[in-house]
């Protein structure tokens, strides 16, 4: 054992200390419940969480020898190493550009799925992913319910010119209540949809373009016999155009959002309805640059940014205003090889925002805010063979107590199995 990769383990030692928290989700458009003080208008990051992922490295890979990979722990091909090999939800979960792709990254640009042989099983996360030949191209079938909302169906498609992805979830509870001591008989009905059309292409020179469009809805209606009737409506629609690729050492993934939230409130007894609403467009440009990379270790350092402005509806309450913001997340992964088939990565990241404007509907008030939104670390180990890895992964939240987690039952909250063909 050299003294660098004892260094390396004491530092991975060090950093899953700090395991208890998950990351704090960054999905502001996909609540719809939030505040318009903190709205964002780009696409929801990966869902972070602490987690055990178990997965393999995939048979698209070069071949190698047990030997080679015991004595330097990467593929015999200079141009494919284990950094390059499919992960599991568990790595990247900053999304620092120009890491290795995870599960989720083919349904973002679902031409990536062409090639991919793999079956993904994740427990705790209540997930399954599968990808496999069919004619000229490649199938993908997921069974998804990791973010706790509708369970969703994803079916993707891609060849060597194209891939296409649906997300697909629904949500559908009707109830009738009724006592005759009271005097009263409601229909109560719950709908929820949450679907998302992904299509991307592959052109020359190692870009990728790519177009999204996703719909969230939810309604909920009480009906009583005598006439009243109560309703709640929730949706946002929200589009995506952009591309991503790589020049020399830097990658990047720049992006255009539009979004459109409504909510409305109407009791048919006062005839009253309360409105909300607004529209959203950004500009998103993330970077990642590889500033250090050998035959055992690479360094990533990267920052994922957006320009934004949000214009909100006049209502009967309120009037119109508009707030404009930008967001930028420096992020930072690592990953190093050391011993046999083992494979060690951490990354961090940190979330500052500067919003001019407050949304209030009152033009007569103003804000500029800067705000340190918060700090994040997490680190991973990787077990590897020439068909199937195990991985593991923690992450924590800087602000709180680093040591926490280990009071409860649940350092590892994800558990899962990823296997290729």
């Amino acid at each position: 054992m050299n003294i660098l990769k004892l260094s390396a383990l004491c530092f991975l030692a060090t950093v899953s200390a700090f395991a208890q928290f998950p990351l704090e989700e960054q999905r502001a458009p996909e609540a719809s419940s939030s505040s318009s003080s903190e709205i964002a208008v780009v696409p929801p990051l990966p869902a972070s969480s602490s987690s055990l992922v178990i997965e393999t490295s995939s048979s698209s890979m070069v071949e190698t020898s047990s030997s080679s990979l015991a004595e330097t722990g990467i593929a015999a091909s200079p141009s494919k190493t284990v950094f390059d090999s499919l992960r599991g939800h568990a790595y990247n979960p900053y999304s620092t550009v120009g890491a290795a792709s995870n599960v989720f990254d083919l349904i973002t640009t679902p031409s990536d799925i062409n090639g991919q042989k793999f079956a993904y099983i994740s427990p705790t996360s209540y997930l399954g992913y599968a990808a496999f030949p069919i004619g000229i191209g490649t199938g993908m079938l997921g069974l998804d319910n990791s973010a706790g909302g509708p369970a969703a169906l994803v079916l993707g498609y891609a060849n060597s010119t194209f891939g296409v992805a649906l997300d697909y979830s629904v949500a559908k509870n009707w109830r009738w209540a009724s006592d005759n001591t009271l005097n009263y008989n409601i229909r109560e009905t719950d709908i929820g949809d949450n679907i998302g059309l992904y299509v991307s292409a592959p052109l020359p020179n190692l870009v990728t373009v790519y177009a999204n469009a996703s719909w969230l809805t939810y309604e909920s209606s009480a009906d009583n016999l005598d006439g009243r009737k109560t309703e709640f409506d929730d949706s946002e629609m929200q589009a995506n155009i952009g591309f991503l690729g790589k020049s020399g050492s830097l990658n990047y993934d720049i992006y255009l959002n539009a979004s459109r939230y409504s909510k409305s409130f109407t009791n048919s007894k006062d005839h009253k309805a309360i409105y909300d609403g607004y529209w959203g467009f950004g500009w998103n440009f993330n970077l990642g640059y590889s500033a250090l990379q050998n035959s055992i270790a690479r360094l990533i350092i990267g920052a994922n940014s957006y320009l934004y402005a949000v214009f909100f509806d006049e209502t009967d309450e309120s009037n119109s205003d508009n707030k404009i913001g930008f967001r930028t997340m420096p992020n930072i992964l690592t990953e190093f090889s050391l011993f046999d088939n083992w494979l060690a990565f951490a990354g961090a990241m940190q979330d500052l925002r500067l919003v001019a404007g407050d949304g209030d509907g009152n033009s007569k008030t103003s804000k500029l805010e800067i705000k340190h939104s918060g700090s994040w670390a997490f680190a991973g180990i990787r077990y590897q063979k020439s068909n199937w890895a195990l991985e593991a992964q923690v992450s924590a939240n800087m602000f709180r107590n680093p040591f926490g987690g280990f009071a409860g039952n649940d350092m590892f909250s994800t558990i899962g199995g990823f296997m290729y063909f």
